[in-house]
């Protein structure tokens, strides 16, 4: 499971962040678009509550989710630079976002206050953690089996009771995979009949 940083270190983050550099919140409402690869002017964004996908548009018109993002995760157009395609940042609900500036937090603030190097490290850890969710991407992708994405895509967000939670559409979770939806529900069907899960309305057990 993709582990996050922790939750004292990420609340002290959301509380001081506005004292330190300049930031804009913004509330998007469902399927709003919060950010492309368009703009020249390069932002980071911290979500603090809500969910939003990367969808990423390519030149023959396939949409792909390339990842989910959640609560405490953070993006940036900086990591659209080197693509050809057009990739925007979709909001799931209604989603609050901290966009900060990339150059304002590598220059010390005002007030030259010591909450600014927390800050930059805080960001740092929060990129590793992004970087280890884009590796669980590549990682998915290479598994060969609708079954194997499956279990991978499973395991890695199921909690200690091996319970995966549904908080999202089977369409979303087929585009993700890059299967087909009817796809997916039959090899969920499949899986449940071989006895690898347990499939009710909202959750799904993982016996394996």
């Amino acid at each position: 499971m993709t582990k996050t940083l922790e939750e004292t270190r990420i609340t002290e983050f959301k509380k001081n962040l506005s004292n330190c550099v300049n930031v804009k919140r913004k509330i998007f409402y469902n399927k709003e678009t919060i950010l492309s690869s368009f703009p020249t002017k390069k932002n980071i964004g911290f979500i603090t509550y809500g969910k939003a996908n990367i969808v990423k548009n390519d030149s023959e018109g396939n949409v792909t989710i390339m990842r989910e993002l959640k609560e405490n995760d953070i993006f940036s157009n900086l990591f659209f630079q080197d693509t050809e395609d057009d990739i925007y940042i979709i909001s799931n609900k209604e989603t609050e976002v901290i966009f900060i500036d990339y150059y304002n937090i590598l220059k010390n603030c005002n007030i030259n206050c010591s909450f600014h190097n927390n800050l930059v490290m805080t960001l740092f850890d929060l990129l590793i953690v992004d970087n280890k969710q884009q590796n669980e991407k590549i990682e998915l992708l290479s598994k060969r089996s609708v079954e194997e994405k499956l279990l991978f895509f499973l395991k890695q967000r199921m909690n200690d009771n091996h319970i995966f939670k549904v908080t999202t559409s089977y369409k979303a979770i087929a585009e993700y995979l890059f299967v087909d939806r009817s796809n997916l529900m039959r090899e969920l069907k499949r899986m449940e009949e071989k006895g690898l899960i347990e499939k009710h309305e909202k959750t799904i057990k993982i016996n394996v």
